[in-house]
């Protein structure tokens, strides 16, 4: 079990060690039992828990490896065994927070717990990602190819930036990268630099994420940068702001905003469902193994990024100032119409945001084509009475008389 995960084989083992001592019995004695003999005992497990209150979920997470443990001494547990169905709990009728109680969060954090909720709401990064169970491996500075450290500086050259999450840190066991919003950005480059400023060398195998206290005072500058913090501690540092500002969600809960936020896109069409999936570590089916989880190209990468870029009104915290590149394209075409002499009705039947440039542009064309006819005079009917109001002689050479005979023009 450990072969597969560490957290799943300590907890397992956990949980045997919980029914050992609360029905005194012992590993081994369960190990000798008969398939019959396991299978009741499972069953007199599951009363008991039944009896104590237990839900369906407790009572299911203490069953399989009570079933593992005896199928492992070859001894395999072949009855169906009914779980109780239980109410809904905490965990599953947990909602994700809304862009102004995220604010509220990240407001309440100070900066190096600000990084850690940024890499999991605007990145859709595990927990595990950032730091492991066991605190030996995690998100390093290598994994964001785009981040420069030049004469103490920290510069992003590309925003969103690149992260990479290396096989050793997917759950799913394939490499695979998402992005960081540029307001993620602003709080990783604020607390490099405090890293910085604090003596600390940053290389490209330093965690992105470290402990700087143990037992309340500062650790040595030569352990700092080497060491990653765990999974465990990286929950912790996240539910301390949740819990500051009155909210009791766990810390899981900030990629479950990611997620939404994100499904909330592809509904307005600006992801696909594939990137949404990729960007969250998930596999996905037989296409997106042989399109995302088998190298991308540059341009791809690039297509994904815009894509990334054009969600972030949907997900940032930060106020957005001003109108986005389309509208303002939009904007630009109605005032355009307008000042030409459209009326308000007609630009109301025109979908201008998916007219192409080429027909807006020929539309345009074909309506000033209209103005400038006549010098731009536009023709206007009037009533024969009017029309010795309306029209006008001139006479461009001012020294002669209107008696005087016109000049005779050579053939």
């Amino acid at each position: 079990m450990t072969r597969g995960s560490l957290v799943t084989a300590q907890e397992w083992f956990r949980r045997i060690g919980f029914v050992c001592a609360k029905f005194e019995t012992t590993p081994q004695k369960i190990a000798k039992m008969s398939q019959k003999q396991a299978t009741e005992f499972i069953l007199d497990v599951i009363g008991a828990l039944e009896k104590e209150g237990r839900s369906g979920n407790y009572i299911s997470n203490i069953v399989k490896p009570l079933k593992s443990w005896p199928a492992w001494n070859d001894t395999q547990i072949t009855r169906a065994i009914k779980i109780p169905r239980s109410q809904p709990t905490k965990v599953e009728s947990e909602r994700p927070p809304t862009p102004d109680e995220l604010k509220k969060i990240l407001n309440a954090a100070e900066l190096r717990a600000k990084v850690a909720c940024s890499l999991v709401a605007f990145g859709g990064c595990r927990i595990e990602v950032l730091g492991n169970y066991t605190g030996d491996d995690g998100l390093k500075l290598k994994d964001l190819p785009e981040l420069r450290i030049e004469n103490r500086q920290v510069t992003l050259t590309k925003i969103p930036t690149l992260m990479i999450a290396r096989k050793t840190l997917s759950k799913a066991g394939h490499q695979y990268f998402t992005f960081l919003a540029q307001e993620g950005c602003e709080y990783l480059q604020q607390y490099l630099e405090w890293r910085l400023r604090k003596g600390e060398e940053l290389l490209p195998e330093s965690p992105l994420i470290t402990f700087h206290e143990r037992k309340g005072k500062y650790v040595r500058l030569e352990d700092v940068g080497r060491k990653h913090i765990t999974s465990i501690n990286i929950g912790d540092m996240i539910r301390k702001p949740i819990r500051k500002a009155a909210f009791d969600w766990r810390p899981y809960v900030l990629r479950r905003y990611f997620d939404l936020r994100m499904m909330m896109a592809e509904g307005d069409g600006l992801i696909i469902r594939d990137w949404r999936e990729f960007w969250m570590g998930h596999k996905g089916d037989i296409e997106a193994t042989y399109t995302l989880n088998k190298g991308i190209t540059q341009d791809a990468i690039e297509k994904m990024r815009e894509a990334y870029r054009k969600c972030e009104p949907l997900m940032t915290t930060e106020k957005q100032e001003g109108v986005s590149q389309e509208n303002l394209k939009n904007v630009l075409r109605e005032q355009l119409l307008l000042a030409e002499g459209a009326k308000v009705e007609e630009l109301e039947k025109l979908d201008l945001d998916k007219m192409p440039n080429e027909d807006f542009q020929d539309m345009l064309r074909r309506r000033l084509l209209g103005v400038m006819t006549n010098n731009g005079n536009r023709q206007k009917i009037i009533p024969a009475s009017d029309l010795k109001s309306h029209v006008s002689v001139s006479n461009p050479d001012w020294s002669r008389t209107p008696s005087t005979p016109p000049p005779r023009w050579p053939s």
